[in-house]
């Protein structure tokens, strides 16, 4: 996937100083590859809670603080809100992690009773998952940083499931009515001293397959 436009190729641009900066090292290019390769230094001798400590800090950047206290002071969880942040999701995320779609879901409403609402995205096939090929980056710099910024800086709540076999993830914006298990956690989540990542694809029994 390459990005088809200028806004496309800026966001990747972008995005990519923004970590570099973080990291202190210098981008040697600036589009999806040099992203990538940028994301896999963030990895390289941290810790799971270092290296979600540094997107943190890369969305405080990229996003304005002021925004933020917007969007928990006066949106609440509501349905029309979760179902406009999923809409937003489809359209705006395209260029980071390819197709998407929304899909119904069942979540607890804020007053704590259960509704459905069009607030399930699924990513087709995760273009970063792809291309890092590694299960402990896009749980370490997608899933839990992300779920954390929407939770907490957001207010609103958000559930990411990778699936480590096909390459697709669904999101869940608002609160699960039944509460869905967490991916399985692979051998390098906790090894950041590891070179190459062990779970690489197809690089050791029992990960996941490249596709031919």
């Amino acid at each position: 996937m390459t990005p088809h436009n200028w806004l496309e190729r800026w966001c990747i641009a972008h995005l990519t100083r923004a970590i570099a900066r973080v990291i202190d090292v210098v981008p040697q290019r600036l589009d999806y590859e040099g992203f990538v390769a940028i994301s896999q230094q963030v990895k390289q001798g941290r810790s799971p809670a270092a290296q979600q400590q540094i997107i943190a800090t890369v969305f405080a950047q990229v996003i304005p603080p002021w925004i933020s206290t917007i969007v928990r002071t006066l949106f609440r969880p509501t349905r029309w809100v979760c179902e406009t942040n999923a809409w937003f999701a489809t359209r705006l995320t395209g260029w980071l992690v390819g197709s998407s779609d929304r899909y119904w879901v069942e979540v607890l409403s804020p007053d704590q009773t259960p509704q459905r609402q069009l607030s399930g995205v699924r990513i087709q096939k995760c273009y970063y998952l792809t291309q890092a090929e590694c299960a402990a980056l896009c749980i370490n710099l997608c899933k839990h940083p992300t779920e954390e910024f929407f939770r907490k800086q957001l207010g609103l709540p958000l559930t990411m499931t990778p699936n480590f076999s096909d390459y697709s993830c669904e999101m869940v914006f608002g609160t699960p009515l039944t509460p869905i298990p967490p991916p399985a956690i692979p051998a390098c989540f906790e090894h950041p001293h590891l070179d190459p990542c062990p779970h690489v694809l197809g690089s050791t029994p029992g990960a996941i397959a490249k596709e031919r």
